[in-house]
């Protein structure tokens, strides 16, 4: 999956898995660790998860029993989706900013944050958007800013308890785009920080 088209795995099980071409299904299933897949798909539809199981999943639902313990409390699997275009627009924007946060000794999905983003620069989505994210012209319009939404991530980081230091956690990407790309460079280019949090994460590829 292209990094800089901000299009990774989780916005691809958005869309259903019977949109999989076999390669992509091949790398996904070298990309993404079982467990943290299986983690992942309770928190979608059982419609998705039949799809998905149907594509043979199921065995990698099933490694659950034997996942090793984790040096983290809690993985907090994120997923941009941003403002694109053929041939690519310039800045990016996210408009998506989506987090699972997920217990590393159940892989249950305890908490979820999610809010569209208002683009500013660019704020009309292409067709091209449309059809690669899914996310429509009226799901963007009227929402908060990526400033009043990084306001919000900080709150919910507080109230599940993520940001006491005792509490080991961290972000989970299916690239470095998301977190080394995207957000620094949005930020940097409305002059907004950028919480220490986001700084380090797992990627999955990796």
């Amino acid at each position: 999956v292209s990094d800089a088209s901000g299009c990774s795995m989780i916005a691809l099980l958005h869309t259903g898995a019977a949109k999989f071409p076999p390669n992509l299904l091949s790398r996904a299933r070298q990309v993404v660790s079982p467990p943290l897949l299986a983690g992942v798909l309770k928190g979608c539809s059982s419609i998705v998860s039949r799809k998905l199981a149907s594509h043979g999943f199921g065995a990698s639902m099933a490694a659950m029993s034997s996942f090793p313990p984790q040096r983290y409390h809690y993985f907090l699997v994120l997923d941009f989706e941003a403002t694109c275009d053929k041939p690519q627009i310039h800045p990016q924007e996210i408009i998506e900013f989506p987090i699972l946060k997920l217990n590393g000794r159940t892989m249950e999905i305890e908490s979820t944050f999610h809010m569209y983003v208002q683009p500013v620069v660019h704020p009309q989505l292409t067709p091209f958007c449309t059809e690669l994210t899914g996310i429509i012209q009226g799901m963007v319009d009227g929402q908060p800013s990526l400033q009043q939404v990084l306001e919000r991530v900080d709150e919910w980081m507080a109230k599940e308890g993520l940001l006491d230091p005792s509490v080991k956690s961290i972000f989970v990407t299916c690239g470095d785009w998301d977190l080394k790309v995207m957000l620094p460079g949005q930020c940097q280019y409305l002059g907004l920080p950028v919480a220490d949090y986001f700084k380090q994460w797992i990627n999955l590829k990796k």
